[in-house]
């Protein structure tokens, strides 16, 4: 019986090892691109990629009018072994990453998710991305709305209006607020682990960056 339970707990540690070991490989193969509203007002998405970082995440933060350098890197990370690009985007950084996900889409880059916070001028899902969640505050009482697809468009869509949401967030903290923040890191983790990550080329020494407009 003590060898039983001795070797069930083995196998248990074993099990254990290897998530831990799966989880680490997904995030590895993994760039997110975090991008900010107008005047950089978005200082939770920066809160974001340094927990995401913590877990092993390469996160970079950005303007919402650098695009151009968005897609620039993202498109040579791709190059460089990255298999599950993840784009971020709040009020107009929303739709900076929308542009950023159709620039990538005329490289021949593929998006794992793209995650649109209240989004501003964002227009539609290019068919490059794999699934594209948009949170936006309905009722009136934010500036975000829902979002279509391009023709051609196979991915997954989600429109989902958080303005029912027992925390209630509104422009800002929508990317402020922690259970929105946990509610975003959980869509990354997920969407690492299912697009491919495991077993990509990974990247050492990569960490939280962040680029701010001057």
């Amino acid at each position: 019986m003590k060898t039983l339970r001795a070797s069930t707990l083995s196998l248990l540690v074993i099990l254990a090892w290897l998530a831990g070991a799966g989880a680490a490989s997904a995030a590895a193969s993994s760039h997110v691109y975090l991008i900010r509203g107008i005047f950089n007002v978005s200082v939770g998405l920066d809160a974001i990629a340094a927990r995401l970082a913590q877990r092993g995440f390469a996160a970079s933060v950005y303007g919402d009018q650098e695009g151009g350098a968005v897609a620039a890197q993202a498109t040579r990370d791709y190059g460089g072994g990255v298999r599950s690009i993840i784009l971020v985007g709040h009020s107009l950084g929303a739709g900076t990453a929308m542009s950023v996900a159709r620039q990538l889409g005329n490289a021949g880059v593929p998006v794992a998710l793209m995650i649109l916070l209240d989004p501003v001028g964002a227009g539609s899902v290019p068919p490059n991305v794999r699934r594209t969640i948009n949170l936006y505050v309905g009722g009136g009482r934010g500036p975000g709305r829902a979002v279509g697809a391009d023709a051609g468009f196979r991915g997954s869509l989600s429109n989902v209006d958080v303005s029912n949401d027992p925390i209630h967030p509104d422009h800002m903290t929508i990317q402020s607020a922690l259970p929105m923040q946990n509610r975003i890191i959980a869509y990354i983790s997920g969407a690492a682990a299912t697009s491919g990550g495991q077993g990509s080329p990974g990247r050492k020494g990569r960490g939280m960056h962040r680029r701010s407009r001057t």
